[in-house]
């Protein structure tokens, strides 16, 4: 019979301080914001303000997410607006609305293997709404997964898993700089990396280059 160490402490899964977000541009595949915590309030919020200052400069901004109801609530308070009542008519009698040219989706995973889309609040009566074909994740979800194989943090067969969660977090930043700027991609031919596509830099940066600059900066001049 065995028996569990003393020292092993069982959490359930929401008290977990290894939950991590992330934001991704579909178009370039730039990852742009990643962040280790906690499961709460706190940790959507910083995630969401991060990602939404980022991409609110753009005038047409379609965001997409899965069934967790917390990104699109953080995002309400920092992307609604409101009509004119003389705008307002019997046919679209909604005032607070999403600012023009945002449009807020999520894919739900429904029963026996048949997922729902569901478009979040009213949008802008200008915005233009995408197919349900469209509303997805699932780039995502392919960059979880290679993220899992590839970093040791996320893994507890051995001893380099992520005791802490600043530990956690410094590896997610070493993942997404390697990601957006030295790694090739799949979807641009093998000769781009996202940092390239999105017009940051002309070449893809060696890990060499990574490792001996004194400033990030340095990269994109």
């Amino acid at each position: 019979m065995k028996c569990t160490p003393a020292w092993v402490k069982i959490f359930p899964p929401w008290l977990s301080e290894g939950w991590t977000i992330h934001f991704i541009d579909r178009e370039s595949r730039y990852w742009f914001e990643a962040r280790a915590g906690l499961k709460d309030e706190s940790l959507f919020e910083k995630s969401v303000k991060a990602a939404w200052d980022w991409a609110k400069p753009s005038s047409s901004i379609r965001w997409f997410t899965d069934g967790e109801r917390r990104y699109s609530k953080v995002l309400w308070k920092l992307a609604s607006a409101y009509l004119p009542r003389s705008t307002t008519t019997q046919a679209y009698p909604f005032r607070k609305i999403w600012r023009a040219g945002l449009e807020v989706a999520m894919k739900l995973k429904g029963s026996q293997g048949k997922p729902r889309v569901v478009w979040v609040n009213r949008e802008h009566p200008y915005t233009a709404i995408s197919p349900k074909s469209d509303v997805h994740a699932n780039h995502l979800e392919a960059l979880h997964s290679s993220l899992r194989r590839r970093a040791s943090s996320y893994r507890r067969r051995q001893n380099h898993y992520a005791k802490t969660v600043e530990g956690l977090q410094r590896a997610l930043n070493v993942q997404r700089l390697i990601h957006n700027w030295c790694r090739s991609h799949y979807s641009h031919g093998y000769q781009r990396t996202p940092a390239m596509v999105m017009g940051f830099i002309q070449r893809p940066v060696k890990i060499g280059e990574v490792l001996t600059v004194r400033a990030f900066e340095c990269l994109t001049s």
